[in-house]
């Protein structure tokens, strides 16, 4: 009982430092902050939108507002362990990500005349479209065919032995593919920053639709095989 008060404690503390840091900081740098900023540019870092200051209070209030509301939204049963670890996880991973926008575009609106062309946005969408992979990849080898991070499709559906090489072949290509691909995303810029973000997505959807077809094809060729076999046995 005590260490699950702790635990909670702790959990409480995360979502208190998370959720309110993020309003405080954009409060403290408040100041500083040039009164039209950038809200829009290219990817090679040319600025083609403004708006006010005013606007960088918009995320931090949203993060606010989901730690205030995450547990009437986010219920753990504790009917399936792993669903609602996964639910847990996703809630921090979430949180953090919501955390390192802020911080990325208070520093972008107070040196954007020096730190588009090197570092924007895109890079901070980028490498954490490649994070996420990572989390679900991490995960997804565990999938039931009842579990939210699983890939149902007809042929995985239909073979317990599909589901479960795919399942893990998604895991593995996700979670290494997402941890190499992070450190490129944040160091690139111009357009082989897009060029490269389309590359990841491409591997990343179209192997595993390469590897079910293959599976698929191969059990289908198995079965009509010992089908032959036995039709040959028989006579």
């Amino acid at each position: 009982m005590k260490g699950l008060q702790n635990t909670n404690k702790t959990i409480n503390l995360f979502y208190a430092v998370f959720g309110t840091l993020p309003l405080l900081i954009t409060f403290f740098l408040y100041p500083i902050i040039p009164d039209r900023i950038p809200i829009h540019y290219y990817i090679d870092g040319i600025i083609n939108g403004w708006g006010s200051k005013n606007q960088l209070f918009i995320v931090p209030l949203i993060i606010l507002a989901f730690v205030i509301e995450q547990p009437k939204l986010f219920t753990l049963t504790f009917n399936h362990e792993q669903e609602d670890k996964i639910t847990k996880y996703s809630n921090y991973f979430f949180l953090i990500i919501l955390n390192i926008l802020v911080y990325v575009t208070l520093y972008i609106s107070i040196n954007y005349e020096t730190c588009l062309d090197k570092f924007n946005f895109y890079n901070f969408f980028s490498g954490s479209l490649s994070l996420i992979f990572a989390f679900i990849g991490n995960y997804i080898p565990y999938s039931k065919t009842s579990s939210s991070f699983s890939i149902k499709t007809k042929c995985t559906l239909k073979s317990e032995l599909i589901w479960k090489k795919v399942h893990k072949f998604c895991g593995l290509l996700w979670l290494s593919g997402g941890i190499v691909f992070f450190p490129i995303f944040i160091f690139s810029n111009g357009y082989y920053l897009l060029f490269i973000t389309l590359l990841m997505l491409l591997i990343f959807i179209i192997a595993p639709i390469i590897y079910i077809r293959y599976l698929n094809k191969k059990i289908i060729n198995n079965k009509l095989l010992k089908k032959h076999k036995t039709v040959h046995q028989f006579h």
